[in-house]
């Protein structure tokens, strides 16, 4: 028994985290992209280098972790999307050099970092399969799910890791990670409660302001490499060598020099203000370094345990939508989901809209309908198994 008949051609038996992420959004949005084989044109710059970033990790712990493997790998990898002309962008990710800087201070962090996380033995890119009504008619029905990373804590139990590269940090509220439906499905597919990101934060390499937090790459002094300081000011670039410094100091440095600073007002100010920034640099307190120490990209990692008493009901909510997927399939009713309004806006940034629009010029703009011919049946299959 098969769900649907993907655009390859090929019957698919099971439903993952990112095609029921699609269906619950809009069924309509879930036929045209999984039967019809209508896909954006565009190839996502976040795409690939995400996939370079969880490579480089790889290579490093199967390759002995060697120190510096994680970003000569990452580099070997990204270097091959250099001259890749319709390769997209956003804003916050600029271009392909800013992206090599990032992925560069990425892997170099995760290296520094891997002592502290608990990232031991692990197994990657592994493939967890479950029935959803076992038994029945209907028991070759399955949800699948594609786990990055599997670890062992330090009392012997197994968890799930998810690796991101993503534009901003998790939401650090105590057991707020527990409620990600991705996450949730994992453990349920798994029978493994315990469950986490490791999560890449993106930031652009230059620009550095006042008040950006930023991460030691290397060692400085008393500092060691890892630590988190706060920027105090940038240094002009010399213009001989464009190379450009940063005076950075302890968080708690920053909040006394601040608390200084801002008592200090009327004629003068500004030459009181001069003499306790050089007292604190006198004492140490505030260093120089130039900005290739320093990093504003983050590496946050946060784990959760999803409650057992919620993986049955986390199951039944699975089962709800594939059953609604096959009845679709069964009566051709892909109804449109989505919404111009909040909360449901999903409308006008959806690549699919000019299809609902009857707009073709919108349409072919933006997607293309790949047919399972012999030269793109794999590379459509490749979609499908990354979900």
């Amino acid at each position: 028994m098969s769900l649907y008949t993907s655009a390859s051609g090929r019957e698919v038996n099971h439903a993952s985290s990112s095609s029921l992420d699609t269906f619950r959004l809009c069924r309509r949005k879930f036929k045209l992209s999984k039967i019809d084989g209508w896909r954006e044109k565009a190839k996502k710059a976040s795409l690939e280098f995400g996939k370079c970033i969880e490579s480089a990790i790889q290579y490093y712990h199967t390759n002995g972790l060697k120190p510096g493997d994680a970003t000569e790998e990452f580099k070997r990898l990204w270097l091959k999307w250099a001259e890749i002309p319709d390769l997209v962008f956003t804003d916050q990710e600029g271009c392909w050099k800013d992206l090599y800087t990032m992925g560069s201070e990425m892997t170099r962090l995760y290296e520094i970092r891997l002592p502290e996380l608990p990232i031991k033995n692990p197994k990657w890119q592994l493939e967890f399969r479950k029935s959803l009504w076992p038994g029945s008619e209907m028991q070759e029905l399955e949800f699948l799910g594609y786990i990055d990373l599997l670890s062992t804590l330090d009392d012997g139990t197994r968890i799930i890791v998810d690796i991101k590269t993503a534009k901003s940090a998790l939401d650090v509220t105590p057991n707020m990670l527990s409620m990600d439906g991705q996450l949730r499905k994992y453990a349920w597919v798994s029978g493994i409660p315990n469950v986490g990101f490791l999560n890449f934060v993106k930031a652009r390499p230059d620009d550095f302001k006042k008040g950006y937090t930023v991460t030691l790459l290397n060692d400085f002094g008393d500092w060691r490499a890892g630590e988190q300081k706060i920027v105090v000011s940038v240094v002009e670039a010399k213009e001989e060598d464009k190379s450009v410094f940063l005076n950075i100091a302890d968080p708690e440095t920053v909040r006394l020099m601040d608390e200084e600073l801002d008592a200090i007002s009327g004629k003068g100010s500004k030459e009181r203000k001069d003499a306790v920034y050089q007292t604190y640099a006198s004492r140490g307190l505030v260093s120089t370094v130039p900005r290739e120490y320093v990093t504003k990209t983050k590496l946050q990692y946060i784990q959760t345990v999803i409650p057992t008493e919620e993986l049955s009901e986390i199951g039944q909510a699975i089962g709800t939508y594939v059953y609604a997927i096959k009845e679709s399939g069964r009566t051709g009713s892909w109804p449109q989901d989505g919404g111009v309004r909040f909360p449901n806006a999903v409308c006008g940034w959806c690549s699919f809209r000019g299809i609902c629009l009857k707009n073709n010029a919108l349409r072919d703009e933006i997607l293309v309908q790949l047919k399972p011919t012999a030269k793109e049946t794999d590379w459509l299959e490749e979609l499908e198994e990354m979900e």
